[in-house]
């Protein structure tokens, strides 16, 4: 544990810039053990993630904080639009590349298998389908429809993909079954445009939800402040995270979910998870309001007894309610 424990100090180091002087002096007076305690502090204060924040333009975060390089589709039912954005996180930039108009299934919130409508919310594209019936173009992107939030709140259906018009004939009707659809030729073009497995697709009805930069701020400090409530084995502290409508996939709540948990805090230990690849999403909504739901995805590393790491993804939904950011689902 000593060598995961030197990288451990190693990884939160490159996070800060400078190793302040008031650092230093903690290292030689009390050792390492303090200054992990220090910058943990400083990774849970928002205002921290603030100063980091601060020389990114605002408008590159509207749809999102991103880890590394992700494309970015956002779908707006009413307009009948899908525009094609790419993030680069180490750059801190946000570009358009693309606009399409597309086809989209009737208005509203898709709760049902047969209501013949496109769900609103945020999927990843889980790959794409060479074989596919003529009927819908040269291929198709199958997106995660549904996902865990939908799963929670009991919303079926499937085969919700993102695929082009009948290779012979025309489409009959102007809508779909709850589809995006688009011209073959741009299809093909934006399987060149884009990485499929790091897209994310974000579906709004009409009136888009986007990201501020002090939300961003806000989220960070308290994913890392969850993070040293698990690292530090303390449950009492751990609950605090987690709001009192909260639902895991299956429909279960708060006191089934503790319930589990309680066992895995009394059997553990202290450790020191990791994070890597932080997506921050806004999660689209029918009825945007001011408190928004936000999308969390993050590859954990969790210690080994053999001085490595085992990857482990994580996805929570957090809710900011008058500014105040709890989990209402983990998966």
């Amino acid at each position: 544990m000593a060598q995961v424990k030197k990288l451990i100090l190693l990884s939160l180091l490159t996070t800060f810039p400078l190793f302040s002087q008031d650092l230093l002096e903690i290292y030689r007076n009390k050792g390492a053990e303090a200054v992990i305690d220090q910058l943990e502090k400083r990774l849970g204060s928002e205002k921290y993630w603030l100063q980091k924040l601060k020389d990114i333009n605002g408008t590159n975060l509207k749809w999102g904080y991103y880890q590394g390089k992700r494309d970015i589709l956002v779908c707006v039912k009413d307009k009948k639009i899908l525009s094609l954005y790419k993030v680069n996180g180490s750059t801190n930039t946000l570009h358009l590349i693309d606009k399409i108009k597309v086809l989209t299934g009737l208005p509203g919130e898709k709760r049902k298998e047969g209501d013949r409508k496109t769900p609103i919310g945020v999927y990843r594209l889980k790959k794409i389908l060479k074989k596919v019936d003529q009927f819908y173009g040269p291929f198709a992107f199958e997106t995660s429809y549904p996902n865990p939030l939908d799963r929670s709140q009991h919303r079926t259906g499937h085969g919700i993909w993102l695929h082009g018009v009948p290779l012979k004939g025309k489409r009959e009707s102007n809508t779909t079954k709850g589809c995006i659809v688009m011209p073959n030729p741009l299809l093909r073009r934006l399987r060149t445009e884009i990485d499929y497995r790091k897209t994310y697709l974000l579906v709004a009805e009409k009136n888009v939800t986007t990201a501020t930069k002090g939300e961003i701020a806000k989220i960070l400090a308290f994913l890392y402040r969850w993070r040293r409530s698990r690292n530090e084995n303390n449950f009492t502290l751990y609950k605090k995270f987690y709001s009192p409508q909260f639902k895991t996939p299956e429909g279960k709540g708060l006191k089934t979910f503790f319930r589990k948990k309680k066992g895995a805090f009394e059997r553990g230990r202290k450790t020191q998870i990791l994070f890597k690849d932080i997506a921050i999403v806004p999660y689209q909504t029918l009825h945007p309001t001011h408190s928004k739901i936000f999308q969390v995805d993050i590859t954990e590393l969790h210690p080994t007894r053999h001085n490595s790491f085992v990857r482990k993804p994580k996805r929570l939904y957090i809710k900011l309610t008058n500014s105040t950011p709890k989990i209402i689902l983990e998966k």
